[in-house]
């Protein structure tokens, strides 16, 4: 019973926050509630939003989802032509740290980038031999490549059949080397003929453990080396230092209730779901994204900081169609009606929305200590996110206010209110 609760709950979390939304994407017949639109107002100016989201949270803070009882905080970071601003409610701090989950899908896709411009892979390179030679190739052609696995079309599942946990509480950490060579041998290594845009966890977590291999260190001193190191993102790990646990924001499942999280380095999934960050650090990630050369200044000729604006062009380089308005590009996905890259993130205890527009200049994180992740449900990270889109846009703003009816949190917000 409790794997099939677990890989549920991965695909369900990695089909839902590929910077989408799950009633879109995977469980189209069931409609998500949506609250009316707050009139629109002139545009605001980051300099002034400050007072216009308070506004806006002043009843989530008081009654909502981010209560004092709750434990809940969010975290909200902005950057917009350069100028930054962090917001926090509820139990978040500016230096707050949260699992990010899927968002470290976009970190394996630009070390996929940086090593490629480096020449030390190509991204139309099969996968099998970087992992295991002994496994009998494919007809020529038709091999998974490094490409196939940063786009989603690899044809491999989510989560692999063979996911045994011995420790309910970190799921991943003993799924080895040998447990994906025996997937591997029994699946195979060939692409599907027809191979569409398929989510997959899995996947990405494969190309992150191929990468480590090609680049002969683990997959976290590989994101160091080529990311983190270079755009002094301090405070984005995979395992946290004594000091940084005293930061760790508690997590929540859907119902409120604490969970043991934020401890888990995920094992050959790492590269999939296993970052923890902070809203200043993915505030600076996205600036990178916008402006890759002010982080190559000064870079040593061929060092990782040198190919950083090479390798988030090649990032960004759209790669084929998810379905209409949606295209991918190594492993962000663009929306091209608002002409953002989003990505987004779900663990047991935590959610997260990134996403960045060029034309605009503009990137937004929401970081949320709460598993909130239902069927047919918008995420209220995403919520914050679109207010604040519509906000600086002088468009009908999205209620943040708004919790539908069939959300979990209802029951226990009831519950807090009777307890009083």
């Amino acid at each position: 019973m409790y794997i099939k609760w677990l890989k549920w709950m991965v695909v369900l979390g990695a089909l839902a926050v590929a910077g989408l939304r799950v009633g879109v994407w995977s469980i189209d017949s069931l409609p998500t509630p949506q609250a009316a639109k707050l009139p629109a107002r002139p545009p605001i100016a980051l300099a002034d939003l400050e007072q216009a989201l308070d506004a806006e949270f002043a009843p989530v803070v008081k009654d909502g989802l981010l209560k004092e009882s709750t434990g809940c905080g969010v975290a909200i970071g902005v950057i917009d032509h350069g100028n930054r601003r962090v917001f926090n409610y509820g139990a978040a701090r500016r230096d707050s740290i949260f699992e990010i989950g899927s968002v470290t899908k976009t970190f394996t896709g630009l070390a996929l980038a940086q090593l490629a411009e480096q020449g030390k892979v190509r991204l139309d390179e099969p996968v099998r031999p970087l992992l295991f030679a002994d496994i009998a190739a494919g007809p020529a052609g038709t091999e998974i490549t490094l490409l196939d696995l940063a786009t989603h079309r690899s044809g491999l599942p989510s989560v692999p059949d063979n996911l045994d946990p011995k420790d309910p509480s970190n799921p991943f950490a003993d799924y080895d080397h040998t447990a994906l060579h025996e997937f591997l041998v029994s699946h195979g290594t060939a692409r599907p003929a027809d191979a569409k845009y398929l989510y997959s966890s899995f996947g990405i977590g494969l190309l992150g453990y191929a990468l480590a291999q090609r680049a002969g260190v683990p997959y976290a001193q590989l994101v160091e080396t080529e990311i983190t190191g270079p755009l002094h993102m301090n405070d984005t790990v995979f395992a946290l230092s004594p000091e940084q646990k005293q930061r760790l924001m508690q997590g929540h499942g859907a119902g409120l209730d604490p969970v043991n999280a934020g401890l888990r380095e995920g094992g050959i999934f790492a590269g999939a779901i296993g970052a923890k960050s902070t809203v200043e650090d993915l505030l600076t990630y996205l600036d990178a994204n916008l402006h890759p050369e002010r982080y190559a200044a000064g870079a040593a000729p061929g060092s990782p900081g040198a190919t950083i604006p090479a390798a988030f062009a090649l990032d960004h380089q759209i790669r084929g169609t998810v379905k209409q308005n949606t295209e991918v590009a190594l492993v962000w996905l663009f929306n091209l009606q608002s002409g953002r890259f989003e990505h987004g993130g779900t663990t047991p205890g935590y959610t997260a929305h990134v996403e960045f527009a060029p034309e605009q200049d503009r990137g937004i994180v929401v970081l949320y200590n709460r598993m909130d992740e239902q069927p047919g449900q918008e995420r209220f990270v995403d919520r914050v996110a679109e207010n604040i889109n519509e906000l600086m846009s002088g468009r009908p703003a999205a209620r943040i206010d708004f919790i539908s009816g069939n959300d979990p949190a209802l029951v226990a917000l009831d519950e807090f209110e009777s307890d009083l």
